[in-house]
């Protein structure tokens, strides 16, 4: 009995062993093999991009690895689609965040992307357009920092069947609003973030030529007859400011003085409340700016000018080169000044305050600095209207220019921008059509 019983149990292990050994050999013939999907290329640079309201971004993974595929979207949480590719049209600002999740069999993968939406016309900075005279209107172009591209006419995109007038040399932003001045026809008046229009004037009593802003409700346009006051709120335009006549051209406003520059008197130095004449300086042909300690800035001749805002008086500084107006066909001249140091930029230009590639940095005080170009345009490019600007939000300088000659030629643009620092070459964005870019204006 004791054999039998000890026989059986050693069948019992074999028969044991056999069994866990077969059930093994089962569950590993019957797993299946794990093959997670790939997600080559996300489809957008890092999963990261900044965009406006209403432009759109179409996102296209590659993937590899991958039978019968399903894929889901998510925006903010929510469902957004379920096709392999993702179109993001925001209609509101706000950050956002995209999940793209794919299976495949019995395995799962997924990639986040974050994109900033900001305002239609935010995170960037306009180019108004004289326009091509007796063919088309001035217009607004857009540059979003960062860029490759020069988005055109935006202000008709936005005022479909609207136009603003015909030679738009200036442009101003104020209070969250733009004021666009054309020579002839409309002033408009746009929401400085959407370019939708919120009045207009359909003419001036005279030639328009500038706008400065004083107040919430006050403003002034200067036109080719003398300075006109403006009511924000109603647009209504006011009696004539008395002892100016002839053309006038750019207005700064510093403290309670408003400084206006007058083709026949000079530099007209306004009490702000009241527009009384406090004193008139020395003519000048380039101007106005205004450098970080305040000093305003304008030019005549082989000399820059100094003024002191709050003494009302000048110094002048000599330059190696005339500095030429734009009193015949006027626009807002090459000048501009730093917020952050006490520089100011002007241009060797031709007899009649145009054209030339060569951008001169003063340093106050550094006569030397005066000796060089601080930047020269290529030698196929030649600047234009107002030229260039100081971009206060990110320390560069925005030019414009178009190709040297005549007819087609004026159709070739190119806008510049430079490290306002040390004049190296942010980016150079080409772009054609006849646009006569007037005057970069930036929010």
């Amino acid at each position: 009995m004791h054999r039998i019983s000890h026989r059986f149990k050693h069948l019992f292990l074999l028969a044991t062993a056999a069994v866990l050994t077969f059930t093994a050999c089962s569950k590993k013939d019957n797993i299946a093999e794990i093959v997670v999907p790939q997600i080559t290329a996300p489809g957008l640079n890092n999963g990261k991009d900044t965009i406006g309201v209403g432009d759109t971004r179409v996102i296209r993974p590659q993937l590899a690895n991958v039978t019968n595929p399903t894929f889901l979207w998510l925006v903010n949480g929510e469902v957004a689609g379920t096709d392999s590719i993702y179109t993001f049209t925001p209609a509101k600002t706000g950050d956002y965040t995209i999940s793209f999740k794919v299976s495949s069999g019995n395995s799962l993968n997924s990639f986040f992307y974050r994109i900033k939406v900001v305002g239609k016309y935010d995170n960037g900075f306009y180019l108004v357009n004289e326009g091509w005279f007796t063919h088309e209107p001035g217009s607004v172009s857009f540059y979003r920092n960062g860029a490759d591209t020069i988005y055109k006419n935006v202000y008709d995109r936005e005022n479909p069947g609207k136009t603003i007038g015909n030679s738009t040399d200036f442009g101003a932003i104020y209070n969250g609003k733009m004021y666009l001045v054309s020579k002839q026809g409309a002033f408009v008046v746009t929401d400085a973030y959407s370019m939708k229009e919120t009045g207009r004037i359909d003419n001036l009593p005279a030639d328009g030529r500038a706008f400065c802003g004083i107040d919430n409700n006050r403003g002034l346009i200067s036109t080719a007859d003398g300075i006109y006051p403006l009511n924000l709120q109603t647009l209504a335009i006011g009696t004539k400011i008395p002892g100016i006549s002839g053309q006038v051209g750019t207005m700064l406003k510093a403290g309670n003085y408003i400084f206006a520059m007058s083709q026949d008197a000079g530099i007209v130095v306004l009490n702000a409340s009241n527009y009384a004449i406090v004193k008139t300086l020395m003519k000048a042909d380039v101007g106005l700016a205004r450098t970080a300690d305040g000093t305003i800035w304008a030019g005549i001749g082989k000399q820059l000018i100094a003024i002191d805002p709050l003494g009302l008086t000048t110094t002048t500084v000599a330059v190696p080169f005339d500095l030429y107006g734009a009193w015949g066909a006027w626009n807002a001249t090459m000048i501009t000044a730093s917020t952050t140091e006490n520089a100011v930029w002007i241009a060797k230009t031709n007899a009649w305050g145009a054209g030339g590639r060569e951008i001169y940095k003063y340093l106050a005080g550094n006569p030397a600095s005066l000796q060089t170009p601080f930047v020269t345009l290529p030698a196929d490019r030649e600047l234009y209207g107002a030229g260039f600007r100081y971009n206060p939000g990110n320390n560069t300088i925005i030019a414009t220019s178009v190709e040297p000659g005549y007819g087609s030629h004026y159709s070739k643009n190119t806008m510049f921008i430079y490290n306002a620092f040390t004049g190296a070459t942010v980016k150079a964005v080409p772009y054609e059509g006849y646009f006569f870019p007037a005057i970069p204006v930036f929010n």
